[in-house]
């Protein structure tokens, strides 16, 4: 007796003409087909994308063997069991093998050489897939012998009508357009998950012996609509994250924080990304951003989730809303790269620990604290280079600029400024132009302050307070 299977399974394509979306690689496979030959691939995509299905189509339409492994439980005693099964099949038969390897990421680096001179002479050829960014979880040496086939998520219009032939392998009357178009948007373009859902939608509906409802497709979706935020997309979703913080646009962040807490990440990952940016992009502009964006660390390990989300929240606002400035890691890596490049001068004799025996004590040092007007130099006398006040020089320019405008336009006292068209009209962007203004305020070259006005209406004089 067949045992169940589930729908997933039942409705997996045999065919390329049954491969719902991924145009592009099902083109690119035909060419392969045609030709009766192909190259190792692997394909790289989200979660119920096709990897799995266009492996099996592949080596069901080119008749050749095939071997197939899970990544997670497979040993190099097992990869070269499937080399001398592929070369006596060869020898007996004259036919190719397909090694098909599922989750090919989670083999190790000794795994994956061991795949190395296998694929080199054609004794297999190989089938992996992955979730992971392959130019992160796979090797330079076994990249450089596959082609990597780059699945995109199932459109929600694809995934309307997969659902739709769902219903009819269902055997059920009718399910409302409503509830398929929320499923193939909510499903997040993995189509094993949509099935999944409206499975065990049919499931529920049937013991209640009812229609199929929202409520039963929500039921069975869970929150794992997000999760296609795991996987290779981590590295999207933190560079998003990550650029507007720098860019100021705290909306954003929050928005992109919010999609990090509820795909799972650990959230220990988020607060160090904080940290890297309000180092990074804040830094001397206003130190106490790095200090909050410590402290929410400190509280993501000591309160964990959910409480910690508010803390994460309250440091992501903070770091995208203060002035940003990149002096800390221009000055350090300009330095960097002028050691990197030239010869290593000496230590100046007068900056030399002369306590150990044999210092040299010719030279004398200078205390600053004795002699405050003193001129002593402190780099070597090879090194002529500015690293800080080079990468300063860019912020204060637009200071400059910012305060010259505002000298020429403001006769009055005190003037409403629109930072954005002021950003327009001096060519730059409104991050640069509100991080002037914010250093100006704190020279004291500029004041600010919050003026409140009553709506006349509620005055009983009809006179405005501010």
């Amino acid at each position: 007796m067949n045992k169940p299977r589930p729908l997933a399974e039942r409705l997996r394509p045999i065919s390329l003409n049954q491969i719902i979306g991924q145009h592009d690689a099902v083109k690119l496979l035909r060419s392969f087909i045609h030709r009766g030959d192909m190259p190792s691939l692997v394909f790289w995509g989200p979660p119920g994308s096709g990897k799995t299905t266009l492996c099996r189509v592949l080596a069901r339409e080119l008749i050749w063997d095939s071997a197939s492994i899970n990544a997670t439980s497979a040993s190099v005693k097992d990869i070269r069991k499937l080399a001398e099964r592929a070369e006596c099949t060869w020898e007996q038969w004259e036919k190719r093998t397909v090694v098909f390897i599922d989750e090919i990421h989670r083999l190790n680096k000794a795994q994956q050489d061991v795949l190395l001179p296998f694929i080199e002479d054609g004794t297999f050829v190989l089938l992996g897939s992955t979730t992971e960014n392959p130019f992160f979880s796979l090797n330079q040496a076994l990249r450089s012998r596959i082609q990597l086939v780059n699945l995109l998520p199932i459109s929600a219009a694809d995934t309307m009508h997969a659902l739709s032939r769902a219903i009819d392998a269902l055997s059920i009357e009718s399910c409302s357009e409503e509830i398929l178009e929320w499923l193939s948007i909510r499903s997040s373009g993995d189509l094993r998950l949509a099935y999944s859902a409206i499975e065990g939608a049919v499931f529920i509906a049937e013991a209640n012996q009812r229609e199929v409802s929202l409520e039963d497709v929500a039921c069975c979706l869970g929150q794992t609509g997000v999760t296609g935020d795991r996987g290779d997309n981590h590295y999207d979703l933190a560079s998003a994250y990550q650029k507007s913080l720098r860019g100021s646009d705290a909306n954003a962040a929050i928005y992109y924080l919010a999609r990090f807490l509820l795909s799972g990440e650990d959230p220990r990952f988020i607060a160090r990304r904080l940290m890297v940016t309000a180092s990074e992009d804040v830094g001397c502009a206003d130190p106490q951003a790095f200090i909050l964006s410590e402290a929410a660390y400190a509280a993501v390990e000591k309160l964990g989730m959910p409480e910690a989300r508010i803390p994460l929240a309250e440091a992501t606002i903070y770091v995208a809303n203060a002035p940003k400035s990149n002096l800390t890691i221009d000055s350090i890596d300009s330095a960097m790269r002028l050691i990197k490049e030239n010869s290593l001068p000496g230590i100046p004799a007068h900056l030399k620990d002369r306590h150990y025996p044999g210092g040299d004590h010719a030279a004398k040092y200078i205390s600053p604290h004795k002699h405050a007007d003193s001129n002593q130099s402190y780099l070597p006398v090879e090194v002529r280079q500015e690293f800080i006040s080079q990468a300063k020089a860019n912020e204060t320019r637009y200071q400059d600029v910012v305060r010259d405008h505002l000298l020429q336009d403001n006769k009055q006292d005190w003037a409403m400024i629109d930072v954005n068209k002021l950003a327009d009209s001096l060519d730059m962007t409104e991050a640069q132009a509100r991080n002037a203004m914010n250093q100006l305020v704190k020279n004291g070259e500029l004041l600010f302050r919050r003026q409140f006005k009553m709506k006349t209406e509620f005055l009983g004089n009809g006179e405005s307070d501010q």
